[in-house]
């Protein structure tokens, strides 16, 4: 069970913590009498202070003044506003965020309420003219209302409350509401791959997200391939599924495997050890899979305010400490792995990639991916809300850290979003078949259908970061 991060100070939040900790001379004094609304702004402020990874670049109290931030709108916008302030200090910081503790709960566990899906630009046949691109679903959680109605991955969007859905910014405008806004139901038509339509009516529920999207055994002559689509490294659930996933590939005697992380934003270290640990090879045991490295002022154990914390009164930041080697699990025992990824491939998939390839041969379809080298975790502020300020970055066994512009792709391949999970047509999953059937990948470029696709995902990438900038994108280190 993981740590809740709940503040312990009593009173004004922070006040008494700031009192103790800054003298009146060092220009970090927070002024009295504040309002409760300002102390969260100062919460955010001196706690990133604190742990924020480039933290030498956050001025003092008096020059940074997080209470200039002030929202006229909501308490959580104005702390937005301080970690958007900070985060402007580091160019390569697109990540740091505030968000209420019941969402970073969501984050963490899986448990979250929504509509249980999510949806992608894509145009199949053809890049132009822009009536050809319709809103594909991408994923489908088994408990979530769209899962019991049967929505599958390929389905397109027609129309959502009786209006007609397309690529335009009053549709964009609606999925934004529907998906990020405060509308709890709407009822949804749905266009098949047949050509038939179905109609559901969805609500935002409460319900556990599966992980494993898909697993299967694809055989193609000798070549057993096991085939894992995973969505998200939450906790204890994932590493439940991924165990399961796992004993199913080994009792049906894989001899490669392909993992699926198109639509991965990362998620619990922890969690990502655990799949790197099923998917090493054997010589990998006990050998070093990454370090942890976070700010001087966390090595050298100087962090009075997040010692306050439950779980961190004892914690060491030292890279010695925070080092973690390999527990290979299970008894595969591969050369190599495929990764099909896309932009949205984030954070501790990006980490996961990059501890194996000292180890093995690691093979790369897709797209370019998000490129977040770095992760958090969450601190809990005015029992209400939980900062996510970069705090550390991941250093594989090789060296390698810095990977902000992503890992580019072996082979690049569209995401044929009109194609269910485990159909050997669909692009990525093709190319991966192909190279490991016949030792080549296949020849997308050649293909006119397959790189107006591309070409049409290109295009649409501005569209469709507009409506994924609302959702998670980060891996965090679990505290306990």
């Amino acid at each position: 069970m993981k740590t809740k991060l709940v503040f312990i100070c009593a009173g004004l939040f922070l006040a008494t913590a700031c009192k103790k900790n800054h003298d009146s001379g060092s220009g970090n004094n927070p002024p009295n009498t504040p309002t409760a609304e300002e102390l969260v702004m100062d919460s955010v402020y001196l706690f990133s202070k604190e742990v924020y990874f480039w933290n030498d670049l956050i001025p003092d109290y008096n020059t940074f003044n997080p209470r200039k931030y002030k929202s006229s709108s909501t308490e959580l916008e104005s702390a937005s506003n301080v970690m958007d302030a900070i985060r402007k200090l580091q160019p390569l910081d697109r990540f740091s965020f505030v968000t209420t503790i019941a969402e970073a709960n969501g984050i963490q566990t899986g448990q979250d309420e929504d509509l249980g899906f999510f949806i992608k630009a894509g145009s199949i046949d053809q890049v132009l003219p822009y009536d050809s691109v319709y809103w594909y679903v991408t994923y489908v959680y088994d408990q979530s209302t769209a899962g019991a109605a049967g929505v599958k991955r390929g389905w397109i969007i027609n129309k959502i409350n009786g209006t007609q859905i397309g690529y335009d910014q009053p549709s964009v405008d609606i999925l934004n509401n529907i998906f990020f806004g405060t509308t709890t139901s709407a009822n949804f038509e749905f266009l098949k791959p047949d050509g038939s339509t179905s109609t559901a009516s969805l609500s935002k529920t409460s319900f556990q997200a599966n992980s494993v999207l898909y697993k299967n055994v694809i055989v193609s002559g000798a070549d057993k391939i096991g085939y894992l689509v995973f969505n998200q490294f939450f906790e204890a659930p994932s590493r439940a599924e991924l165990a399961n996933a796992f004993n199913y590939f080994q009792s049906q005697g894989i001899t490669d495997l392909v993992v699926d992380l198109r639509y991965n934003p990362g998620g619990s270290t922890a969690t990502q050890d655990t799949l790197a640990d099923l998917i090493a090879p054997l010589a990998a045991d006990n050998q070093k899979m990454y370090t942890y490295q976070f700010n001087q002022q966390l090595q050298q154990g100087n962090f009075p305010l997040l010692k306050t914390k439950p779980g961190f009164g004892n914690v060491s930041f030292a890279e010695d400490i925070n080092t973690v080697n390999y527990a290979k699990a299970g008894n595969l025992n591969l050369s190599r792995v495929f990764f099909i990824v896309t932009g949205s491939t984030a954070s501790a998939s990006e980490l996961l990639m990059n501890n194996l390839k000292p180890y093995m041969n690691v093979k790369i379809i897709g797209d370019t991916t998000y490129g977040k080298p770095v992760g958090f975790f969450p601190i809990e502020i005015a029992s209400k809300y939980a900062i996510f300020p970069i705090s550390f970055r991941t250093i594989n066994s090789a060296g390698n850290a810095d990977y902000y512009k992503g890992f580019a792709p072996d082979n690049l391949a569209p995401d044929g979003v009109d194609k269910d999970w485990g159909d050997v047509t669909e692009p990525s999953l093709a190319s991966a078949i192909k190279y490991i059937t016949t030792g080549s990948f296949r020849l997308a470029a050649v293909d006119n259908r397959l790189k107006l696709q591309r070409d049409a995902q290109q295009i649409l990438k501005p569209v469709q970061q507009q409506l994924e900038k609302n959702k998670f994108t980060g891996m965090y280190k679990e505290i306990r």
